[in-house]
């Protein structure tokens, strides 16, 4: 059983995902009740596994949205837990402040964690679910409490004001992990690793949600979690037919963007060339059996002629996530034991070889 936690908070942030989902509670699962523009100013209620309750003015909303689609600008004072980063290859969390004590789970290298407490030379954490525990903070790096993004164009400038007629501060390469600090002129002001400050293109970044990296993944496999959470943040965006996100989305146009935006070393890493149409979609990728399915396998469905028209991806427990342009014309799960995709099911394909 995971142990929920929260406190008050009374600051301000801003916006910085595109199209932020804000849920009626502190769960990726929860209904989605709207969503905010990027920029939007937002007024910070308290916090709760790692999400914020919030409202807004322009438009009037309230309810909760996850903590990496918001800078907090303004907060009392030490009321903010740290973030780090794991350095070893494998890092036991414990129960106790002691290499005796029960391992209760163990991080991977990359993992981030928020520390909310030290003994000596260990530090109290709690995971993204809620859980806590202890490590040993030799195998930490601490980081900036910031919401972070990974460099997803080589020799990205980082300017010294939001805009590009300046000279480049200094060029990052992809992969490098950013922390992001404010948002202005399609420009996020950012944090390095090494301290310095300035400003990059948002194009040229990608934001880092409940610990996913969006870039040089090769494999769901090992990242079944992680795109999971990432396919969620979508749920409640509309349907519309034609469109490949970021706000709308068909069928296929959701799955495009999905692995286009988060997943393009996996395509590029299994020679793919993914396709925009569901029915070619089903062509690429390597077949699987319907008691086989593996999270990110994407799913097929047929319509009354026996044609492919519609596709989702499988995201474990006999549910898949998919635009439907059924009742809810909305990012949705559903079940592959419904009625309606038993009749239409057809066939199933992996993105791996």
């Amino acid at each position: 059983m995971t142990t929920s936690y929260g406190f008050a908070l009374q600051g301000s942030g801003v916006v910085i995902g595109d199209n932020a989902t804000v849920r009626t509670g502190s769960d990726f699962d929860q209904a989605a009740v709207g969503m905010l523009s990027i920029g939007t100013m937002l007024t910070i209620q308290q916090e709760k596994d790692g999400w914020y309750q919030i409202v807004t003015k322009q438009p009037d909303l309230s309810g909760w949205i996850y903590k990496d689609l918001v800078v907090i600008q303004e907060v009392e004072s030490g009321k903010l837990v740290r973030k780090a980063r794991v350095t070893a290859t494998v890092l036991n969390v414990r129960a106790a402040p002691s290499t005796e004590s029960q391992r209760i789970i163990q991080l991977r290298s990359g993992d981030e964690i928020r520390i909310i407490g030290r003994e000596d030379e260990w530090a109290q954490i709690i995971l993204n679910d809620g859980q806590k525990g202890w490590v040993h903070s030799e195998y930490l790096l601490e980081i900036p409490n910031l919401p972070s993004a990974a460099v997803n164009m080589d020799n990205t400038g980082i300017y010294p004001t939001a805009a590009l007629a300046e000279k480049p501060l200094q060029l990052l390469e992809k992969g490098t992990i950013v922390y992001i600090r404010d948002f202005k002129l399609n420009f996020y002001e950012v944090e390095t690793e090494a301290g310095s400050t300035g400003w990059v293109l948002r194009d040229n970044v990608s934001l880092i949600i409940n610990g996913s990296n969006p870039v040089s993944r090769g494999s769901l496999r090992n990242d079944a979690d992680g795109f999971v959470s990432t396919v969620k943040k979508y749920l409640g965006s509309r349907y519309r037919y034609a469109t490949a996100g970021p706000s709308t989305f068909d069928c296929s146009g959701f799955v495009y963007y999905i692995l286009n935006t988060y997943y393009t070393d996996l395509l590029k890493n299994n020679g793919i060339n993914l396709p925009r149409s569901s029915r070619a979609m089903a062509g690429v990728g390597t077949p699987v059996s319907r008691d086989a399915l593996e999270v990110g396998d994407l799913v097929f469905f047929n319509n009354t002629g026996g044609t492919i028209n519609h596709v989702g991806f499988y995201i474990g427990s006999n549910q898949f996530i998919h635009a439907s342009s059924g009742s809810s014309m909305s990012v949705i799960i559903s079940s592959l034991s419904e009625a309606n995709y038993v009749r239409r099911y057809n066939t199933a394909r992996r993105l791996t070889k």
